[in-house]
């Protein structure tokens, strides 16, 4: 692996990204969306606008394309706010005895903002590196930062089941019907309920529902023919999931309830169409909710306190697939 470093300009890098498409934050190990708050974002900004010494940008270049590595936070930030996108905190300090603070970036002297533009930073480009590489250089990067223990399992996992992994947070079944948060994307909480669900696949040594349980099993997952066809098969589900579900009761896609929703799907969808599924959906949540003593109680019973406990997690899965059975067994009598 070579490295070469070099200084690229604020207003360069702009360009780079926004017009010329050569900079790119979407390298598969990076971690989702801004972590920053607004006070961190204004002290950097001002760390640029007076001179303090800032980390430099990691890079590595495919294509003709430039990937950040490390550095994104740092960039989106800078580019928000050339943008006008937020005002600095009103804490910000004095800019050479400026009061930038609750500004957006056009109410800057003209001066000032030449100065940003004009601002260079530091670039450490990598080369003639392997996918392992880059894996090794972004964790240990960021091994001392507040990355969550989902998102520097992410950056073991190998850029490419990690692009895979990435392709399927992406899918509409999330977007549209699941619709985590903003904080839960940024914390991973949809890579953590895909690896939950592969997890249901082997409940005799199922373990806990914690997010420690869920690193291990996902560091151990290899990207062999068995785990492309289990993903394969996943994307199956969320497009089952999508047609059976969209608009439908979201009570149950909670993500304590999610792992067991998909992996029945998993299961089931080759046999059952998604009209079946999402008739038994409505009908569970029903019931789930008026806590009727009809099979959707013996569910609940192992949800509340505990939840993540093996025990309780092979329960939900058991419980809610006996349900499911039964439902389609009764309405295929009648």
């Amino acid at each position: 692996m070579d490295k070469s470093t070099k200084p690229w300009s604020v207003k360069q890098m702009k360009t780079m990204h926004e017009t010329k498409q050569t900079l790119s934050f979407e390298h598969p190990i990076q971690r989702k969306g801004t972590q920053w708050d607004k006070y961190q974002q204004s002290l950097f900004i001002h760390s640029l606008l007076t001179g303090y010494p800032v980390p430099a940008i990691f890079t590595t270049k495919v294509d003709g394309v430039n990937y950040v590595l490390d550095g994104k936070q740092r960039l989106e930030t800078i580019f928000a706010f050339l943008n006008d996108e937020f005002t600095l905190h009103i804490d910000t300090p004095l800019v050479d005895g400026f009061d930038a603070s609750d500004m957006f970036f056009s109410e800057l002297t003209e001066e000032i903002q030449d100065n940003l533009r004009t601002t260079n930073l530091s670039i450490t480009q990598l080369e003639d590196c392997t996918d392992d590489d880059l894996e090794e250089v972004f964790f240990r990067l960021n091994h001392g930062t507040p990355l969550s223990s989902i998102q520097k399992t992410k950056a073991r996992l190998g850029a490419s089941l990690a692009a895979q992994f990435d392709k399927l947070t992406r899918h509409s079944f999330f977007s549209e019907v699941v619709k985590f948060t903003k904080t839960q994307i940024k914390k991973e909480d949809d890579l953590k309920a895909i690896i939950q669900t592969m997890m249901l696949d082997d409940l005799e040594n199922l373990g806990k529902f914690t997010v420690t349980e869920v690193c291990k099993f996902a560091e151990q997952i290899e990207n062999n023919e068995k785990t492309q066809m289990t993903l394969e098969i996943l994307e199956k589900t969320f497009d089952y999931l999508l047609m059976a579900l969209n608009s439908k009761d979201r009570t149950l896609l909670k993500p304590v309830h999610l792992p067991m929703l998909m992996h029945l799907a998993y299961k089931k969808m080759d046999k059952f169409g998604f009209n079946e599924f999402a008739d038994w959906y409505l009908d569970f949540t029903v019931r789930f909710k008026l806590n009727e003593n009809d099979g959707a109680a013996s569910y609940k019973a192992f949800c509340g306190a505990g939840s993540t406990a093996s025990a309780k997690v092979k329960g939900r899965a058991e419980e809610m697939e006996r349900d499911f059975m039964a439902f389609v067994q009764q309405t295929t009598e009648v």
